[in-house]
Protein backbone atom coordinates (compact mmCIF):
# COMPACT_ATOMS: atom_id res chain seq x y z
CA UNK A 1 0.00 0.00 0.00
CA UNK A 2 1.15 3.67 -0.70
CA UNK A 3 1.65 5.82 1.67
CA UNK A 4 0.26 9.41 1.03
CA UNK A 5 1.25 12.66 2.66
CA UNK A 6 -0.85 14.97 4.87
CA UNK A 7 -1.14 18.90 4.62
CA UNK A 8 1.29 19.01 7.90
CA UNK A 9 3.77 17.00 6.34
CA UNK A 10 3.73 18.56 2.82
CA UNK A 11 3.99 21.62 4.81
CA UNK A 12 7.05 20.90 6.77
CA UNK A 13 8.74 19.52 3.43
CA UNK A 14 8.07 22.60 2.00
CA UNK A 15 9.88 24.32 4.94
CA UNK A 16 12.64 21.82 4.48
CA UNK A 17 13.05 23.39 1.17
CA UNK A 18 12.86 27.28 1.93
CA UNK A 19 15.87 26.48 4.40
CA UNK A 20 18.33 25.09 1.68
CA UNK A 21 17.85 21.53 2.04
CA UNK A 22 17.27 19.23 -1.55
CA UNK A 23 15.73 15.97 -2.31
CA UNK A 24 13.75 16.11 0.71
CA UNK A 25 11.33 13.07 1.47
CA UNK A 26 9.83 11.37 3.86
CA UNK A 27 11.16 8.14 4.99
CA UNK A 28 8.76 5.11 4.42
CA UNK A 29 8.46 4.37 8.23
CA UNK A 30 6.23 7.82 7.84
CA UNK A 31 8.25 9.31 11.09
CA UNK A 32 11.40 10.80 9.56
CA UNK A 33 12.30 13.02 6.84
CA UNK A 34 15.43 12.62 4.45
CA UNK A 35 17.39 14.92 2.00
CA UNK A 36 20.49 16.71 1.10
CA UNK A 37 22.11 20.31 2.30
CA UNK A 38 25.24 21.76 1.01
CA UNK A 39 27.56 22.33 3.42
CA UNK A 40 31.09 24.38 3.34
CA UNK A 41 33.09 21.71 1.98
CA UNK A 42 30.69 18.69 1.27
CA UNK A 43 27.45 17.76 0.74
CA UNK A 44 25.25 15.82 3.29
CA UNK A 45 22.33 13.97 3.66
CA UNK A 46 19.97 14.46 6.59
CA UNK A 47 17.63 12.73 8.48
CA UNK A 48 15.35 14.21 10.99
CA UNK A 49 11.89 13.70 12.50
CA UNK A 50 9.02 15.08 10.67
CA UNK A 51 7.68 18.45 12.26
CA UNK A 52 10.83 18.91 13.96
CA UNK A 53 12.53 22.46 13.43
CA UNK A 54 14.89 22.60 15.79
CA UNK A 55 17.44 19.84 14.97
CA UNK A 56 18.03 16.26 12.90
CA UNK A 57 18.66 12.58 14.35
CA UNK A 58 21.97 12.45 12.56
CA UNK A 59 24.17 13.09 8.97
CA UNK A 60 26.30 11.51 6.39
CA UNK A 61 28.91 13.31 4.46
CA UNK A 62 29.50 12.89 1.16
CA UNK A 63 32.25 14.48 -1.45
CA UNK A 64 29.73 15.63 -4.05
CA UNK A 65 26.26 16.63 -4.14
CA UNK A 66 25.80 13.61 -7.00
CA UNK A 67 27.58 11.52 -4.35
CA UNK A 68 24.50 11.98 -1.95
CA UNK A 69 21.97 11.97 -4.56
CA UNK A 70 22.54 8.54 -5.46
CA UNK A 71 22.83 7.09 -2.01
CA UNK A 72 19.68 8.89 -1.11
CA UNK A 73 17.86 7.69 -4.26
CA UNK A 74 19.20 4.32 -3.42
CA UNK A 75 18.26 4.53 0.42
CA UNK A 76 15.82 2.72 1.67
CA UNK A 77 15.61 4.45 5.09
CA UNK A 78 16.71 1.34 7.33
CA UNK A 79 20.43 1.36 8.42
CA UNK A 80 22.60 3.96 7.09
CA UNK A 81 23.33 4.91 3.35
CA UNK A 82 25.84 3.92 1.24
CA UNK A 83 29.31 5.87 0.20
CA UNK A 84 29.37 8.47 2.63
CA UNK A 85 32.86 9.68 3.90
CA UNK A 86 31.80 11.17 7.47
CA UNK A 87 29.81 10.59 10.04
CA UNK A 88 29.96 13.67 12.35
CA UNK A 89 27.11 12.59 15.00
CA UNK A 90 29.73 9.12 15.79
CA UNK A 91 32.89 10.63 14.70
CA UNK A 92 33.49 7.85 11.99
CA UNK A 93 34.92 7.88 8.51
CA UNK A 94 34.99 6.20 5.56
CA UNK A 95 38.26 6.86 3.32
CA UNK A 96 36.46 6.56 -0.19
CA UNK A 97 33.33 5.44 1.55
CA UNK A 98 34.44 2.71 1.91
CA UNK A 99 33.24 0.52 5.29
CA UNK A 100 36.39 -1.76 5.04
CA UNK A 101 38.23 1.42 5.64
CA UNK A 102 36.24 2.76 9.02
CA UNK A 103 37.99 4.09 11.68
CA UNK A 104 36.74 6.60 14.20
CA UNK A 105 38.37 9.98 14.85
CA UNK A 106 37.39 11.71 18.02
Amino acid sequence: MTRTADLDELVYMTWLLAEGHTDVRPLPDGRRWAGIRPLMFTHAIFVGQIGDKVGYDDRWCYHSYQDAKQALEAWTGEGEPSGWHRNPRSGRRRPDGDPAQEYVDW
